[in-house]
């Protein structure tokens, strides 16, 4: 029998690699002689290098670095060859400040900018970027800076390092003088993110207050993004705001796609590409995958829903473990090879399904393991 672990995070809880070894090792305790293939997954967010390592190998490179706020702290990325994957929330995150430090106005991606010099200085000719979980908004132009790219307002001041408040202010913009040999680097964002730069449903009304934005920030960096879109139409003829998911990560994208050339993937995709995913499951009797909650949003480019286009297209048994499931879900759901289970024992609050999320999976995969062998 061969069973394949492919779970996403349990937000707030475990991450997809510790919910993939604890179904593990409770299928291994009840089918010793089962082969197990285990691939936790991630979309480009929180996790997401965790899992890229898991996946292709790599050695990770320790660097330090600049946090959104420009405090010097620990991070890493991964080399494989000449390849770098680096996960912007491990440097830019929102997971590295206080809740009173949360200020898309003052945040940089600066910290950014400056691992992908190090990959560079490393002979990396392509780096792959996830940009979820950001605590910016500044268009990228923090990490462009970093690269040696100049911006510079009306009064000839060079703006630095580049912050949410400084889009606003952009009237020029000057090239580093290696800009032939960055744009021999391949850039591949990996984001599940489809807003578009501004406007209201734009990086600043959508995500600017989960950043900390109250209205009237809003409006400021929404402003800013509109002057940014208009500069770089300015240099490159190019009008960002039609580009799909340009406002991905405080409008990174629009920067990068436009002075880079970065080229923009669904990150779940990209990531069972570079695992060889496809390959994997041939043959499988049996696919575990699961996260926190299970609603109409997972089959819109999320995690689990990618896997279950696979399942569906090999017609392999597939089971969904859940913390929260949305009453309506099965309109969704075509397949009957699909099959979704609560991991929680009976009603109780979502501060307990966290709290005991291990055990309550612990206890489901055996309930599910047990009913298998029955019929094995």
């Amino acid at each position: 029998m061969k069973i394949v672990i492919c779970p996403n995070s349990f937000k707030g809880c475990l991450s997809s690699i510790k919910v993939a070894k604890i179904i593990r090792i409770e299928i291994k305790k009840l089918i010793p002689s089962v082969e197990l293939i285990n691939f936790p997954i991630a979309d480009g967010g929180d996790g997401t290098l965790e899992v890229l390592k898991n996946v292709i190998g790599g050695k990770f490179i320790e660097v330090k670095a600049s946090d959104p706020l420009l405090r010097k702290l620990k991070t890493k990325y991964i080399k494989n060859r000449k390849n770098a994957y680096i996960e912007m929330a491990k440097v830019s995150g929102l997971c590295l400040l206080k809740e009173d430090e949360k200020n898309p106005l003052k945040t940089t991606t600066y910290g950014l900018g400056e691992l992908i010099l190090d990959a560079i200085r490393r002979k990396c000719k392509k780096i792959y970027i996830g940009v979820g979980g950001s605590a910016t908004n500044d268009g990228g132009i923090g990490a462009l800076t970093a690269l040696g790219f100049k911006f510079i307002d009306k009064n000839g001041k060079i703006i630095f390092p580049g912050k949410g408040e400084d889009l606003l202010n952009i009237d020029k913009i000057e090239y580093p003088e290696n800009y032939k040999d960055l744009k021999k680097i391949e850039f591949i964002i990996l984001s599940d993110v489809k807003n578009p730069l501004y406007g209201k449903n734009g990086a600043a009304y959508v995500y600017g207050p989960q950043k900390g934005a109250d209205e009237k920030t809003v409006k400021i960096l929404d402003d800013g993004l509109r002057n940014y879109a208009k500069i770089i139409k300015k240099y490159k003829n190019i009008d960002v705001n039609k580009i799909n998911g340009s406002g991905a990560a405080g409008g990174i994208v629009a920067g990068f796609v436009s002075f880079l050339d970065a080229k923009v993937f669904s990150g779940i995709e990209e990531i069972l590409k570079i695992g060889k995913f496809e390959d994997k499951i041939k043959n499988a009797d049996l696919i575990i995958t699961g996260e926190g909650r299970i609603d109409r949003q997972t089959f819109y480019g999320k995690g689990v829903g990618v896997i279950l286009k696979y399942s569906t297209r090999y017609k392999i048994p597939t089971i969904i473990l859940a913390g929260i499931i949305d009453e309506n879900i099965y309109k969704f759901i075509k397949s009957r090879y699909i099959s979704i289970f609560s991991i929680v024992p009976g009603p109780c609050s979502v501060e307990n399904s966290i709290k005991n999320s291990e055990k309550y999976i612990k206890i489901k995969t055996k309930q599910l393991l047990k009913f298998l062998t029955m019929r094995l």
